[in-house]
Order: C-alpha cells, then sequence, then structure tokens
C-alpha cells in the first residue's frame, strides 16, 4: 500500500463512475501503482501529491462527463485554485477537509487552437497545455488497476517522457523535480532494460530527442552502475 492510495482509488472510481475516465489519460508518478499491477516490477516506492491527467483533443465536442469532472471533485472535497501567474487550474483539498491529501491537474497538447490554459465545457474543467503531450498520447494502452480500466502510457515512453521533461524543470525547486522525475523513470529503466527506453525516445526526432539525450547524460551519471551488464 502507497501512500494516499485509498484517496487516489477513490478519485479514480468516481471520475469512472461517471464516464469521464474514458477522455482522460493517467500520467505523472500515480502511473506507477497501475504499471505495478500489472508488471512484475520490484522495489517500487515514490511519493507526491499530485495525480496528472493529460487529454486528447478537449477542443472535442464529445468530451462530456454527467454530471461534470468539476462537479464530482467538488463534492468529493475538491476545489479548483488557479494560478494568479500561469492561470493554470489544480484541483486541491478544501482547508476544511481532514482526509483529502491529493491535488488533480488536468494538461493537454497545446497547439493551433489552444496555446493558453483552455475550458472544456462538457467536463467543467481546465486543462493546461504542456509541450510533448502528444508522446504519451500517441503511445497510450488501458490497463486494471483494482478492477478500473485506466489508460496510461506504455511503460518505455513514460520514461522516456519523464528523462526528457525533466529538462525542462525550472523555478525554485526545479533540480528537486529534476531528480524526482529521474528517480521515477529509474523503476522503469530497471524494469525493462534501458535499451527499450533508448529506442522509444528514438521513435521521437528534434527537441524531444535532444531533450532526453540531455536527460540520459544526467541519468547516467546518478545511476552508472545499474547500466553496467
Amino acid at each position: 500500500m502507497f501512500e494516499f492510495e485509498k484517496e487516489f482509488h477513490s478519485i479514480l472510481k468516481n471520475l469512472q463512475e461517471i464516464g469521464a475516465l474514458r477522455h482522460l489519460i493517467l500520467i505523472g508518478s500515480w502511473v506507477l501503482p497501475v504499471y505495478l499491477e500489472n508488471y512484475p516490477i520490484s522495489h517500487l516506492t515514490f511519493t507526491t501529491s499530485d495525480i496528472d491527467f493529460t487529454i486528447i483533443r478537449p477542443h472535442d465536442p464529445v468530451k462530456k462527463s454527467n454530471p461534470s469532472i468539476h462537479k464530482q471533485l467538488t463534492k468529493m472535497g475538491y476545489f479548483p485554485h488557479r494560478s494568479p501567474l500561469t492561470q493554470s487550474e489544480k484541483y486541491i483539498p478544501a482547508l476544511e477537509s481532514k482526509k483529502n491529501k491529493l491535488s488533480i491537474e488536468f494538461l493537454c497538447e497545446p497547439g493551433r487552437i489552444i496555446k493558453n490554459p483552455y475550458r472544456i465545457k462538457g467536463l467543467g474543467i481546465t486543462v493546461t497545455p504542456l509541450r510533448y503531450q502528444h508522446v504519451l498520447h500517441e503511445n497510450a494502452i488501458t490497463l486494471a488497476y483494482k478492477g478500473i480500466n485506466t489508460t496510461v502510457p506504455k511503460p518505455a515512453f513514460w520514461a522516456a517522457h519523464k528523462i526528457a521533461m525533466s529538462q525542462l524543470r525550472s523555478g525554485e525547486q526545479a533540480e528537486l523535480k529534476k531528480m524526482k522525475d529521474l528517480d521515477g523513470a529509474r523503476i522503469i529503466v530497471n524494469f525493462l532494460g534501458y535499451e527499450d527506453v533508448i529506442d522509444a525516445s528514438q521513435h521521437y526526432k528534434g527537441k524531444f530527442l535532444s531533450l532526453f539525450k540531455k536527460g540520459w547524460k544526467i541519468y547516467q551519471n546518478r545511476f552508472p552502475e545499474e547500466l553496467i551488464k
């Protein structure tokens, strides 16, 4: 049992009940418990209070749930907090909540239509555009987690994406977050073997591959003994 796992399961269950989970791809470190239930991964530990979902084509009118994700999350005791700087939105526990500890954020791929945080009327939420979400969108699979069908990225692509995105971290806690990204990717690298993760990264060219290579050099320096066969 991971810290906050009961709360995580409750969030997935509630999103499934309103028909919203079919629109979402679970990303971030909370994919790890889902992987653990489906693959023989050992030595899995992680600590994060952030649940991240990504949404393909958020402007598509079929993106609806009843009730909306917003209504369901507020009913559960999570309320939207908007960043005054970026206008991004994250659902956080109500101040009076004693049981809720996790936060939930929704992301998407930026594009011609979506360059800034974008409100999805049918789901009642605001998604934040973040580069390279398409890597996760194009390599998604559905796995069962405690009886709930959950869409997640394929492990190799998730790890490659983590390593690449670690190089875009900024702000006061950039270095700490970068190391947490690499630590998360390490679990999958050790499970699959580094060749599979490198191969996944090479499905993409240009800036993404450059970011991966930069992150991989840091990874090699951080965990050199684990890369020696």
